[in-house]
């Protein structure tokens, strides 16, 4: 308790020094934490998205990257190769597919456009899917908006759509909203996609299994019986997503890192210019019968202090910012993310105290090895 005491009356006697090293380490931990919050958003997010998907396996030309909208490099008669294969693995249904996206400087400006075949609409890629105005079926020529991406971009019944220079639709439904990435897509036919690209290639297959086949298993078996494909299923989307975000996590990191340095330098300042300050006192508080262990216990407290109490600002004011964070991409693209779980809090909060401890350390020796001689010299 005398301890804690000690450390408080030290702190508070140097108000404005000790504030700015407080901030500096609260500033630093939010950073980390908002930075590394978007890879535990994206986490959940691609975990519900996966969950509510109506097909199993998504297949693409070989190379491609899992999550960007493939390019029509399938040709027609790979579909027919499947098709012959469906019996003998488990495969229920094979939807083709044509994937557009149309980038802008913001979600609202940007279109991920997909082209379905005729007799299929949008409860083939999400089961869950239902109509709000219109119909769900974009056949034979208009446009099905996902409900964020009508929002945004006040697309109701009847507007028309430009899909290029020559093609445009009308937009003949809009779907209700989902609280998934499909609230920001829009289904038209294939046939009119096709034409837009200039193709008669599909971009991906869509296929869902029967009941109990394993998707793993159908995937490997594809990709051996026809060259040229990535089979991926659902579990293997997954992990492939994992790797990416852990490598995200750790440049996301690396760049937070920079912060949590010039905290730590502050915190190292701090307690040294403390010493060197109190260095009268330290040989008093030794003269009457303090012990080194104490001196040391006692500055190294001071630093850790500093880390603990910032870490826990830093993390609140994380929180704080990631719920600003999630309302925009709630709005933008209907979707929170960005999240602060107890692992990323816990985690932020211990590099807070290691670098409290590392920054403590130096300062802390030195104030327990002044010579009591030298320090009631000292004027």
């Amino acid at each position: 308790m005398e301890l804690i005491v000690l450390v408080w009356r030290n702190l508070t006697a140097r108000l404005t020094r000790s504030t700015f090293t407080w901030l500096g380490i609260a500033v630093a931990t939010a950073s980390m934490v908002l930075f590394l919050s978007f890879g535990e958003g994206l986490r959940h997010a691609l975990a519900a998205e996966m969950g509510n998907m109506g097909p199993q396996i998504r297949v693409v030309a070989q190379g491609t990257d899992a999550f960007s909208p493939p390019l029509p490099e399938l040709p027609p008669e790979m579909l027919g190769q499947i098709e012959k294969l469906a019996p003998e693995l488990g495969i229920k249904k094979i939807v083709p597919a044509v994937v557009m996206f149309r980038g802008g400087f913001d979600p609202a400006s940007s279109f991920l456009f997909y082209g379905l075949p005729e007799g299929s609409d949008p409860r083939d890629f999400y089961p869950k899917a239902r109509v709000a105005a219109g119909r769900l079926d974009p056949h034979p020529n208009g446009a099905v908006v996902g409900s964020k991406k009508a929002e945004l971009n006040h697309l109701t019944l009847g507007k028309p759509l430009r899909l290029s220079r020559e093609v445009t639709v009308p937009v003949v439904g809009v779907m209700k909203p989902a609280g998934s990435m499909v609230d920001s897509f829009i289904f038209v036919p294939m046939k009119t996609l096709q034409k837009v690209l200039g193709t008669k290639n599909y971009g991906v297959f869509l296929i869902q299994l029967e009941p109990g086949v394993n998707a793993d298993e159908v995937s490997r078996k594809l990709e051996e019986a026809i060259p040229g494909i990535d089979a991926q299923s659902t579990s293997e989307a997954l992990k492939y997503a994992e790797r990416a975000m852990r490598i995200g996590d750790l440049i996301r990191f690396g760049i937070s890192l920079v912060a949590l340095v010039v905290g730590g330098l502050l915190v190292a300042n701090t307690v040294m210019m403390s010493v060197y300050e109190r260095t009268r006192e330290f040989g008093v508080m030794r003269a009457i019968g303090a012990r080194r262990r104490f001196i040391f216990s006692l500055v190294l407290s001071e630093a850790l202090f500093l880390a603990l109490s910032g870490g826990l600002a830093g993390i609140l004011a994380g929180i704080a910012g990631s719920a600003v964070i999630n309302v925009y991409t709630q709005h933008a693209v209907g979707l929170a993310l960005s999240a602060v779980t107890p692992r990323l809090a816990l985690f932020s909060l211990a590099v807070a105290l290691v670098l409290g401890l590392v920054a403590g350390l130096i300062p802390a020796r030195n104030a327990s090895r002044i010579p009591v001689t030298e320090a009631l010299g000292r004027v």
